[in-house]
């Protein structure tokens, strides 16, 4: 009986970390930070973040931070992938054809942070290489003897690939001002920066091509053109609905949130037309088609009304566009230029005009 509990275990924990690798739901890096100015002035010590004795400079990457042969594409900016990243995330990633490949060090700097295994008993790492600029890696098994305060050179191997099926990479810049209407958010968003901007030709180009969506079975010979680079994570926009947004009352004094509680209106991030609702209760994100006419969300204003979107899975898409039945309707209405109304209505494809009790309100 014991035996068996033990392989029940085991088995229950691959099947975990296997669903983690499919939906990219927890691959940011775990204990991060967070401002607090809207509630006690008070500003985080960001000394594990940016060490001033770093020299200035300029900032450019020399080597990737895996082999070619070990990754197969990268996905850019801006993933909306609730539950854990309801936000459009702040990093890129690296998708990895399987376990064990080696991770390195892209630039020279100083080890500023090493965080304890998160829930895929992996870990994340944080390098300064300037006193403005530093970047972290997630999801890695870092290399023994490596430590806080150490300079690794570049190229040099700082670990392996983690128990997800994606390496995880951010860069933090201190000149960066990404625009947010709230500050309630770690310190990598605040400065979240462009990692792949700042590689070396011919290096920036290669690693540029590999920004691409998984291959249609269907379709072996497609090749993806979308023009997608970088991609964009701070899309805020002030009187629409474009952006991101927290569950009324959610806040903690501290300026916590849980994940159940955001809220964003986007776009896939390789089909850029197409639009991606993510909502922390639900584990999967929203798609909406285009030929149902959506109002885009940074069209909707509070003279907009009550608007409706027809909402499908976006784990179910064709090369960005929603395939199937839809999961029900959407009602979303801005109240103000900061708060608004919302309420999914399940299982249905018409027919809800108005709100119920049931709705919910989100503010920024």
């Amino acid at each position: 009986m014991v035996a068996l509990k033990k392989k029940l275990v085991l088995v229950l924990s691959i099947l975990l970390i296997f669903s983690s690798c499919l939906f990219f739901s927890s691959c940011g890096c775990s204990n991060d930070e967070y401002y607090n100015t809207n509630n006690t002035g008070d500003v985080l010590d960001l000394s594990s973040y940016f060490d001033p004795n770093l020299p200035d400079g300029t900032v450019e990457f020399t080597h990737p931070i895996m082999d070619f042969e070990d990754f197969e594409r990268i996905i850019p900016l801006g993933k909306i992938s609730p539950p854990g990243h309801t936000f459009p995330t702040d990093h890129i990633y690296f998708v990895t054809k399987g376990f064990g490949s080696l991770v390195y060090a892209p630039a020279r700097g100083k080890i500023l942070h090493i965080g304890e295994p998160g829930m895929y008993g992996d870990c994340d790492i944080r390098i300064g290489i300037t006193n403005k600029i530093t970047y972290y890696i997630g999801h890695v098994f870092i290399s023994e003897g490596l430590e806080v305060g150490d300079i690794v050179e570049v190229g040099a191997q700082i670990g392996t690939n983690g128990n997800t099926s994606c390496v995880d990479f951010g860069l933090i810049n201190k000149d960066v001002n990404n625009v947010f209407i709230s500050q309630n958010y770690p310190v990598a968003t605040l400065y979240g920066d462009k990692p792949l901007t700042y590689y070396a030709e011919p290096l920036r180009s290669q690693l540029y091509a590999l920004v691409k969506p998984v291959q249609p079975v269907e379709e072996p010979d497609y090749v993806y053109d979308g023009g997608v680079t970088d991609g964009e994570f701070a899309l805020d926009q002030a009187g629409t609905l474009l952006g991101n947004w927290f569950r009324e009352d959610c806040l903690r004094p501290d300026g916590w949130y849980e994940w159940e509680d955001t809220l964003s209106f986007g776009y896939d991030i390789f089909y850029t037309d197409q639009i991606w609702i993510g909502i922390g209760t639900y584990s999967n994100t929203f798609a909406i088609k285009n030929e149902d006419n959506p109002i885009n969300p940074e069209d909707v204003s509070v003279e907009s009304g009550i608007v409706t979107y027809y909402i499908y899975n976006a784990n179910n898409t064709n090369k960005g566009l929603p395939t199937g039945d839809p999961m029900g309707v959407m009602l979303v209405q801005m109240l103000s230029d900061s708060r608004i109304k919302l309420e999914i209505f399940e299982g249905i494809t018409s027919g809800p005009s108005e709100f119920t009790g049931n709705a919910s309100y989100y503010v920024r």
